[in-house]
């Protein structure tokens, strides 16, 4: 069996062919889908925009809370912004809309002709890589970016995903190993800058911004790696694209 392990540093980028794709906003929207089932939540409704996750709270019913963010801070009338410490502490509801400036962006890009698409982050690394090789041979990582551009943090993070697909992949002699210069870029990444997600988090553009804005302790919580066996899976669920636990 040959695996083709790829990565596109936006979800902008022509898409090439994956059996299961896994998308990267490691500053926080993947982070905070993570914890929302670590937390107890079932069901999550992933919108884009903000008026969408108004109309969709509307018609799924009063029961149903919306959580993200816009420009890192919440949205006046949601009911949790985009901070993983504060949706936990607070105890995560049962259903809920999430509505992100990029990663729920990313998450609807990456559904376009793929089957299986997973929310991955540091904290779900091992396992969200161990469900997309039981997918198929062919893997590919959306990084969502930061407003269409380039992220540190999600590029670093897709670098270490590319490494541990190519430790848990068979290797049985039987099988082998194909990186796109996608791929090969992040690793080399990862392998520069790595193992020490936190000071990456720490001195991007976008971790900047979330320190100013006073969520120091949001990026040492997105930091920490393979803490979670959580994988998020988005999936049609009556009639509408959401993300469930398993």
């Amino acid at each position: 069996m040959k695996y083709i392990f790829d990565v596109a540093f936006l979800p902008c980028e022509t898409l090439k062919e994956h059996d299961a794709r896994i998308v990267v906003d490691l500053l926080r929207a993947t982070t905070q889908i993570t914890a929302f089932f670590d937390g107890g939540g079932s069901i999550l409704v992933p919108v884009t925009e903000v008026e969408e996750a108004f109309a969709m709270k509307e018609r799924l019913g009063r029961d149903w809370k919306i959580m993200g963010e816009r420009g890192g801070l919440p949205v006046a009338g949601f009911d949790f912004g985009n901070s993983p410490l504060e949706l936990l502490g607070a105890g995560a509801p049962d259903n809920a809309v999430i509505t992100t400036s990029n990663g729920t962006r990313a998450l609807m890009r990456a559904a376009e002709g793929c089957g299986r698409v997973t929310a991955g982050c540091a904290r779900n690394a091992e396992a969200v890589c161990w469900d997309a090789l039981c997918s198929g041979a062919r893997v590919g990582v959306v990084c969502a970016g930061r407003n269409g551009e380039f992220s540190l943090e999600d590029s670093v993070c897709a670098g270490m995903f590319v490494e541990k697909l190519l430790s848990l992949a068979p290797s049985n002699g039987a099988s082998e190993m194909e990186l796109t210069d996608g791929a090969i870029s992040a690793l080399a990444l990862w392998h520069h800058l790595g193992p020490d997600l936190l000071a990456v988090c720490r001195e991007s553009a976008h971790g900047r911004i979330l320190s100013e804005l006073g969520f120091d302790n949001d990026i040492f919580f997105c930091a920490e790696i393979d803490s979670s066996s959580t994988v998020p899976l988005l999936k049609e669920t009556g009639g509408i694209p959401a993300i469930v636990g398993r």
